[in-house]
């Protein structure tokens, strides 16, 4: 015998069932969603809509912690939100837009130390195209990281950046690193891993590398650059003598190495594995577009 009681409740549920599936439509994406390069979306800067940062797990300790990856869109409760639009061809000059989402929601404003202390940086896959640049901001919480011209293929784009002191929770001080990928549209073939070596050359110059690289632990390289016979001389490059950033082949993994002031060009950093790592060493002479980057491969014992 059928129970007509229940009829009005079965023919309910549906609905429910509908409802459910829109609220988890609704919730924010903790992976990293690709991002692509192009133009700002239609709007003001104020009308862009992005996900939340999700909140923190049971557990997991509030506000900021130190990261030197940059393989997560989010950390500390921030989230680095894309603002921009898939290119219809090549990517002649890219200004990358984005914006940083604070734990409540809004969009960071400044950076602790000012807004030129963040950095921006692009990596192409293969480790061929590297990019490192200071953002500017354009107001209303958005960014720009004037890349430049980047070969099609498949990037990551990170941003270095320390929250200001106004967001941060007593005890926590340190920057985040924060990543997420892009695709440049075309047709493009990887490139295989330079062998290990600790000379390289750009643009007439050969960068010496010395040091013993060791996983896991503070380690200190010095580098030295031998110019060609009448280049202008070198200059500070963002208060240093030169840059110098360690990419780990295949996740790509990124660790900004920090300049000794007084040692020279020296700089101190932690390789969290050990195997080969791909450094960037970055630059600057007098001349203009005097900007050069020289890349090596060195293997980094356990």
């Amino acid at each position: 015998m059928s129970d007509h009681r229940w009829s009005p409740i079965a023919r309910l549920l549906p609905a429910v069932g509908l409802l459910l599936l829109a609220g988890c439509a609704a919730q924010p994406a903790t992976g990293d969603a690709p991002a692509v390069p192009g133009a700002r979306l239609p709007g003001t800067p104020g009308s862009f809509q992005s996900p939340r940062s999700p909140e923190p797990t049971a557990g997991a300790p509030a506000g900021p912690t130190v990261t030197t990856a940059g393989l997560a869109v989010t950390a500390g409760g921030y989230w680095l939100d894309s603002v921009t639009e898939q290119p219809t061809g090549a990517v002649r000059s890219l200004d990358y837009l984005f914006r940083v989402l604070a734990p409540d929601g809004s969009a960071v404003t400044t950076f602790r130390g000012g807004p030129d202390t963040a950095r921006a940086y692009a990596v192409r896959s293969d480790l061929t195209g590297f990019r490192r640049v200071v953002p500017a901001g354009l107001g209303e919480g958005v960014w720009s990281a004037p890349l430049g011209e980047l070969d099609p293929g498949r990037w990551r784009i990170y941003l270095s950046f320390a929250p200001s002191t106004s967001r941060q929770p007593a005890g926590r001080s340190g920057r985040l690193l924060l990543g997420r990928s892009l695709q440049v549209p075309g047709a493009w073939e990887t490139s295989p891993l330079d062998p290990p070596s600790d000379t390289a050359s750009v643009d007439g110059f050969t960068v010496h590398l010395s040091g013993s690289p060791v996983a896991g632990r503070p380690v200190v390289l010095r580098l030295s650059v031998d110019a060609p016979p009448g280049s202008s001389p070198t200059v500070p490059l963002d208060g240093a003598p030169a840059q110098l950033t360690a990419v780990h082949p295949g996740d790509l993994a990124l660790v900004p190495f920090t300049p000794l002031p007084g040692r020279g060009t020296a700089f101190r950093g932690t390789f969290p594995e050990a195997g080969d790592w791909r450094l960037f060493v970055q630059f600057r002479t007098e001349r203009r577009n005097g900007d050069h980057t020289a890349a090596l491969t060195v293997t980094v014992r356990p």
